[in-house]
């Protein structure tokens, strides 16, 4: 006989309450009441005492986030979720989130909710379940990835939305008794600028006929870090669940609260809870948090255990700090950091401090500039940067000029008007030395400092003593009655040595003369010229200035 098959146990947290093992993905959900069926998704996160799957219609066809649900699922054996369950079922009707809105006159309220729930069995184990709207990212995540600061406004908008599902809970007989970031829940789609408030597991139905009376065995429910003194004691109460709310606002604002590091002793938090709200003003040393947070709890101490708070007084605490801020409630929530405040605006040097520096060190030291000044060689090319890098002599940080901006540097010192003081700095005096034409090479000419009629006469090219102009029309014959008087654009000189001219008799072909007579033409013909060498000229030959200056003989 086959053994028995033992049961998949779930895993038992350190507060008693066990933990759902995973659901595989695909499953489908039989909603008995609903008559609905859900097939489960992608796990979206783990709550305090379950798992939260997205969740779909079985009939659909969602991938990834197209999941419009997030199903709650908890071992049947755990408590949490059976509260928050029949919260749902007494106070989630659409219909009286709807009247609620409409005598508040708000457009959008946080209150979330349901669409499904029941039992469901997996494995072997039976597991209990809630269907509800699927929210965006929670507060917390969006405080941590921020930096752990938010930006005034925003915190004061989480503020009003809050205050106004407290209301709504509070007028249904429940407190919350649980706020956190974690259970604040962005919206998704068309409410993206709501937040919405989730996990009512410790939600507690309100004692108004009885006394307030401290149970020992409730005491220290909740989050450690922002129950509030009430819950310490064992009993949730309205004013308690605005304290709570006061802890976050503070904890967005500043970014820790004063007892986070002890929070494995619940009854040394409670006693400083105590301490700082005996005196909040003076508990409250950051100097970012607004009179309007500290009024909110100045209020809160007024208030007697039992006493229903006065919304419409912290509402206007709250709408009054936004209209400071050029905020309303309906303004886009940013989740960026809070800005800090310096001091005192340090003020950038003007345009006539930063152009005031001196030019020149008495002792001549041999440091640069921080700036680049504009000095030129006299054949206008700029000189190469040369030498350590700047060093400033006056140590005002405040009035640093910056690297990349440019400072002209003017030759007249002008005397300061200005209260700030002027930027010292060493600037290296370049002098620049006339450079003198280099020798010239054994049979090499000198071009780069002769006049264009002397290097017609001296060419590099031809190692001869004449030289043939291209502008000379060499086409030009010169006749007998040109020797004396020449054309202005021949060349004499040119032609009376490199070219002779002979007198050649020329036979006409055999033709039918009509004369005898024999006809002289002169042609011209090109005489071989020998090259001679002749030494190479010396640069000292050719009267150059270089620089304004001679060359040494």
């Amino acid at each position: 006989m086959a053994g028995r098959v033992k049961k998949a146990a779930p895993k038992r947290k350190a507060a008693g309450y066990k933990m759902p093992a995973p659901i595989p993905t695909g499953e489908v959900i039989k909603d008995n009441i609903f008559k609905k069926e859900w097939r489960i998704g992608p796990s979206i996160g783990v709550g305090g005492f379950g798992e939260i799957y997205s969740a779909c219609d079985h009939t659909s066809k969602a991938k990834g986030s197209d999941y419009p649900y997030a199903i709650k699922i908890e071992p049947h054996e755990n408590g949490p979720l059976f509260v928050e369950i029949n919260f749902y079922l007494r106070n989630a009707n659409k219909d009286d989130i709807a009247k609620f809105m409409q005598s508040k006159k708000l457009t959008s309220l946080g209150m979330p909710t349901y669409f499904g729930k029941g039992t469901h069995e997996s494995k072997g184990v039976t597991y209990r379940y809630l269907v509800m709207e699927r929210f965006g990212k929670d507060v917390w995540s969006l405080f941590t990835e921020a930096g752990k600061s938010f930006q005034p406004a925003t915190v004061f908008q989480l503020g009003l939305q809050m205050l106004d599902v407290l209301e709504y809970i509070h007028s249904r007989g429940y407190v919350h008794a649980d706020l956190k970031g974690a259970n604040m829940l962005l919206g998704l789609k068309k409410a993206k600028n709501q937040v919405y408030l989730v996990d009512f597991g410790l939600a507690t139905r309100l004692k108004e006929d009885q006394p307030f009376t401290p149970d020992p065995k409730s005491a220290h429910n909740g989050t450690i870090e922002y129950t509030s003194r009430d819950a310490h004691l064992g009993e949730p109460t309205m004013r308690g669940d605005l304290e709570i709310l006061g802890y976050n606002m503070l904890q967005w604002l500043t970014g820790e609260l004063p007892w986070e590091k002890s929070l494995k002793q619940p009854k040394t938090v409670q006693s400083m809870k105590e301490a700082f709200m005996k005196n909040v003003r003076s508990s409250i040393k950051d100097s970012n948090v607004p009179e309007a947070l500290i009024k909110f709890f100045e209020y809160i101490n007024t208030m007697k255990p039992k006493e229903v708070p006065d919304y419409k007084k912290c509402r206007k605490l709250f709408e009054d700090y936004l209209k400071t801020e050029g905020k309303t409630r309906n303004s886009t929530l940013e989740f960026s950091p809070m800005k800090a405040k310096s001091p005192g605006k340090a003020r950038s040097p003007t345009k006539a401090a930063r152009s005031r520096v001196i030019a020149e060190d008495s002792d001549g030291s041999d440091e640069e500039s921080e700036e680049p000044l504009k000095v030129t060689k006299q054949n206008g090319e700029a000189p190469k940067k040369r030498g350590r890098k700047p060093k400033v002599v006056d140590a005002d940080t405040e009035n640093e000029v910056p690297e990349k901006e440019k400072v002209k540097v003017t030759k007249k010192i002008v005397k300061r008007k200005s209260s700030e003081p002027a930027v010292l700095v060493k600037v290296k005096k370049t002098k620049l030395n006339p450079v003198a034409t280099p020798p010239a090479k054994d049979n090499h000419s000198n071009i780069a400092t002769q006049t264009s009629i002397e290097k017609l006469r001296y060419s590099p090219r031809v190692n001869s003593s004449r030289h043939v102009s291209f502008d000379s029309p060499i086409s030009e014959i010169v006749g007998e009655n040109h020797k004396d008087s020449r054309s202005i654009n021949s060349s004499g000189d040119i032609f009376d040595d490199s070219f002779t001219i002979k007198e050649v008799k020329v036979k006409k072909p055999r033709r039918k003369l009509l004369s005898n007579e024999e006809v002289v033409v002169k042609r011209v013909v090109r005489k071989k010229v020998t090259a001679v060498k002749k030494p190479g000229r010396s640069w000292k030959d050719t009267p150059t200035v270089v620089n304004g200056r001679s060359p040494p003989k």
